[in-house]
């Protein structure tokens, strides 16, 4: 794995409080390549949840959101994965929201 990866995640730069975990966890999805932690911003957002918005040239866009944060995090993924990658995100989501 290249510099600053570990356990699938990159860890450069910051994270958002408790998004450390859930990116192991999607980074442990044999068909995601890599998980890129991006910008944080500040938001008015209340609770803890991730959620996958839209592809990207590479793979998958997932916003997080956790008490008055957010963070876009990127998923290199194969384009023929997407999907199945997609379903398994919103099933972790759902076992996270109930968690």
């Amino acid at each position: 794995m290249p510099k600053y990866f570990k356990r699938g995640v990159k860890r450069e730069h910051h994270f958002l409080k408790g998004i450390e975990k859930p990116l192991e966890e999607i980074a442990s999805i044999p068909e995601v390549k890599k998980v890129i932690p991006g910008r944080i911003y500040a938001s008015d957002s209340r609770g803890f949840e991730i959620k996958v918005t839209r592809e990207t040239h590479a793979g998958l866009k997932l916003v997080a959101k956790s008490n008055g944060s957010v963070q876009e995090v990127f998923l290199v993924v194969d384009r023929g994965h997407r999907e199945l990658v997609w379903k398994k995100i919103e099933e972790l989501a759902e076992e996270w929201r109930k968690g």
